[in-house]
């Protein structure tokens, strides 16, 4: 549960404006957060999205999953990631393509995200 709420606190659909991930998790005590090289990858991936002349939701959606990839081994779920990213692409896509909005794209990321973050759990208790 704690990696979901530090999930949600970047943002809610990764393909909003700000950062976004599944934020890995230490074994004991409260989620650390993203390491540092991550957090830099997160926020060169917000500088670009801000700086394209054409900024959509998907090609930032599509950073910050190549970012995630590049630092996977700070994730202690492989299929969650997996699944967190393919999330946020096809929510980013939805709204780029003006399917939904934002707003019901946070919404949707923040209940899919409550059920992937349950299910993780459960593969981890379970080794």
């Amino acid at each position: 549960m704690r990696i979901a709420i530090v999930a949600l606190l970047g943002i809610l659909a990764g393909c909003s404006t700000t950062q976004t991930s599944m934020a890995p998790s230490g074994a004991a005590g409260p989620a650390p957060g993203p390491s540092a090289g991550l957090n830099r990858a997160y926020n060169a991936c917000q500088a670009a999205y801000e700086r394209s002349a054409n900024p959509t939701r998907t090609s930032r959606a599509q950073c910050l999953n190549n970012a995630e990839n590049r630092f996977a081994r700070d994730f202690p779920d492989p299929e969650m990631l997996r699944q967190q990213q393919g999330l946020r692409l096809a929510l980013a896509q939805r709204v780029d393509s003006g399917q939904i909005t934002q707003a019901a794209a946070d919404a949707t990321y923040a209940k899919e995200m409550t059920r992937l973050q349950a299910a993780s759990n459960r593969r981890l208790a379970a080794g």
